[in-house]
């Protein structure tokens, strides 16, 4: 007779970590992830009913400026220097004395720095004088019914302080003499002219050598 084999017996007792999950151990934790949740929500809150400070109409904002590049300082620093020395050679107005009244005719020219003097005495052979405008101490004319001189007196110390040049056409005494005189009142005034187009400068500067009795 076959023997029967053992009936096992089946484990009907519920599992170990389901011991533990009893309904105090549910409420414990629900209520340790309920002050989790509500820690994070109030955080949350907090930082999005901050106040963050506008700048005011008077306050200074830093700013931020990228280096400028040496090189791109070189070529600016260059095209300004050239565009001086370009305006600084602007002719604001030229003249020569009277030929055949003078064999040689003299030359008086004004631009934006300086007066020179150029004297002729023969074929290939002058002589050359600048003067600052802010070294011009005075400067006077003297008129006939057709011509006249120009006498430009320097403040610089040398053998010769005064420049005489004759025999201009009458309009034309007049004239260099009025742009000098306008320049070196602007120079004593230390207005700025450096901004004015040759044409507005030359007109300024006349009007301002203008003498009340002409």
């Amino acid at each position: 007779m076959p023997k029967t084999q053992p009936e096992l017996q089946r484990d009907t007792s519920p599992p170990p970590h389901s011991l533990s999950m009893n309904p105090a151990n549910w409420m414990r934790r629900s209520k340790k992830l309920g002050n989790v949740a509500m820690h994070g929500i109030y955080q949350t809150r907090r930082f999005l009913d901050y106040e963050i400070a506008a700048p005011g109409p008077g306050s200074i904002m830093p700013i931020f400026v990228a280096p400028e590049d040496s090189h791109a300082s070189s070529l600016r620093k260059i095209d300004k220097l050239r565009n001086m020395a370009k305006r600084s050679h602007e002719v604001l107005v030229s003249v020569n004395t009277v030929f055949p009244m003078t064999l040689f005719p003299s030359t008086v020219i004004v631009d934006r720095t300086k007066v020179t003097i150029i004297s002729r005495t023969f074929f290939f052979t002058s002589k050359t004088v600048s003067i600052r405008v802010e070294d011009i101490l005075n400067v006077s004319c003297t008129l006939g019914p057709f011509f006249g001189s120009v006498v430009i007196s320097s403040r610089v110390m040398n053998s010769t302080d005064h420049f005489e040049i004759d025999l201009f056409w009458r309009h034309d005494a007049i004239r260099l003499k009025h742009i000098i005189q306008g320049y070196m009142i602007a120079q004593h005034n230390e207005v700025d002219i450096s901004h004015l187009s040759r044409e507005e400068l030359v007109e300024h500067l006349a009007e301002l050598g203008h003498e009340n009795d002409r």
